[in-house]
């Protein structure tokens, strides 16, 4: 009965091809066994290759030692390469902290991960149940959870450039244990199943025991609603997709750009997944988890009164409100201090002439003309002034704490940090504006204002345009 369901898992969800190499995870308990069992039985029918991976936390001393003869015997056995691997737990938890479970499951992983490329594995499988499978969705709905969660551990995925698989995810731990049993396996006990220290156990030999006295399917119930929410998080996972795709604005390694008015156009339920989406994309190389108040967190920015705002999230997580964009971004690795820049060096502006402005947006060209200029050429922005009343040289730079600026219409002076503001330019593209001078005074800021200096007049007989190209 168990071979047979274990090979309609592995043919109905497509979980192993003919010939793949395959290496398999093996503690020694009743699961890994029977799965490792399993396989080899099936093995001559498919060509696959298989290889085993144990490794000993060493937490429980001798019976850790037992547990790794044990399945050293079985590979020996069955003439199945295996490969042990020890791991510090204890000593890496000394050392630097954290959680025991925690710790022991990164340490698993990298030894999977080594096993993996050493015996150039495709796939890695692991003997996850359908009794784990409940378990996970328990707990994850005790802790706190989004519709995603509830699907569960997933039958495949991506994993290190390899696919991690679960073959036994469709089978109980009841028809394992008969499989042990008729087999006559005798895998290992690990004691600590038992302990109610851990969540886990306490789920397992305390909650589901009496959520079956309201329900004795209780299980299959839960395993129900996996699948149910599994498909459905297929449809939800394209539509996200498509949303993402139309608001976005722009996109690196570390930082992606929204477009606000098109994201606070989605329902709700949608922004959040979408948020999710970045964060979960930026927080991948780190231990943060794109957590429900972080998501609101980044939707309250998204909404907030004013238009220039940020929040720093965990994770090294930045999110920054400018105008109509909405900028999350993942902050570098060093010091997480924020990096000064330093402005771009002072242009001297060809006049009459094109000026490439490096460092600066964009460039701009000087005309100068003894008639009024009635059709220019497309540009970003222009602008004319009295050529006699302009003092060479007109010099490029970028802004400086304090500028003021006298505009055009305006009385007084205005300082240009507000003018951004009005223009609704974004606080990171400001270095990047090139400030136009003449003796030492503000005239032009291409795309925001000119000041009132040397204005044109009727009695004016020499024209100095100014044009901004950004193409």
């Amino acid at each position: 009965m168990f071979l047979e369901l274990l090979k309609q898992e592995i043919e109905q969800h497509q979980l192993l091809k003919q010939g793949e190499t395959v290496l398999v995870g093996v503690s020694g308990g009743p699961d890994s066994i029977a799965l490792l069992h399993g396989l080899h039985q099936l093995s001559p029918d498919y060509g696959w290759s298989l290889f085993v991976i144990h490794v000993n936390h060493q937490l429980r001393g001798k019976e850790s030692d037992e547990d790794a003869h044990y399945v050293e015997d079985c590979c020996e056995k069955w003439n199945i390469p295996c490969r042990i691997e020890r791991v510090d737990v204890s000593g890496v938890i000394a050392a630097g902290g954290g959680n025991k479970q925690a710790t022991a499951r990164r340490l698993r992983y990298e030894a999977f991960q080594n096993a993996a490329e050493s015996f150039n594995a495709d796939k890695l499988a692991l003997a996850h149940h359908a009794d784990d499978q409940a378990e996970t969705i328990l707990m994850r709905f005790i802790r706190g959870t989004g519709v995603a969660g509830l699907k569960g551990m997933d039958r495949v995925r991506s994993w290190n450039g390899i696919q991690l698989i679960r073959p036994l995810l469709g089978i109980s731990r009841q028809e394992i244990e008969s499989y042990c049993a008729e087999r006559d396996l005798h895998p290992r006990f690990d004691q600590s199943n038992l302990s109610l220290t851990y969540t886990r156990n306490q789920v397992r030999l305390q909650l589901i025991p009496m959520l079956t006295t309201y329900n004795p399917q209780v299980k299959e119930a839960i395993l129900q609603l996996s699948e149910v929410v599994r498909e459905e998080e297929k449809v939800w996972d394209q539509l996200v997709q498509d949303a993402f795709k139309e608001i976005l604005v722009k996109k690196s390694d570390s930082s992606i750009t929204l477009d606000v008015s098109s994201f606070l156009h989605f329902p709700v339920a949608l922004q959040r997944r979408i948020v999710k989406l970045i964060l979960s994309c930026l927080l991948r190389q780190g231990t943060s988890e794109a957590t429900l108040d972080s998501i609101e967190q980044v939707r309250k920015v998204s909404i907030h009164k004013n238009p220039s705002v940020s929040i720093d999230l965990p994770g090294r997580i930045k999110v920054e409100r400018e105008y109509q964009l909405l900028r999350i971004k993942v902050l570098g690795r060093a010091n997480g201090q924020k990096q000064e820049k330093a402005g771009a060096e002072p242009v001297v502006l060809s006049v009459p002439g094109v000026t490439s402005l490096p460092g600066f947006v964009g460039r701009i060209e000087i005309i100068v003309s003894d008639q009024p200029i009635h059709s220019l050429q497309p540009c970003r922005d222009w602008t004319v002034f009295d050529a006699e009343k302009i003092r060479p040289p007109l010099l490029v730079r970028s802004r400086r704490p304090g500028d003021r600026m006298t505009c055009y219409g305006l009385n007084g002076t205005k300082k240009l940090k507000n003018l951004f503001i009005d223009a609704k330019i974004p606080r990171q593209s400001r270095d990047s504006y090139p400030i136009v001078t003449a003796d030492e005074d503000i005239i032009w800021v291409p795309g925001v204002r000119r000041s009132n200096k040397a204005i044109v007049t009727p009695e004016t007989k020499h024209f100095l345009y100014c044009l901004w190209y950004t193409d």
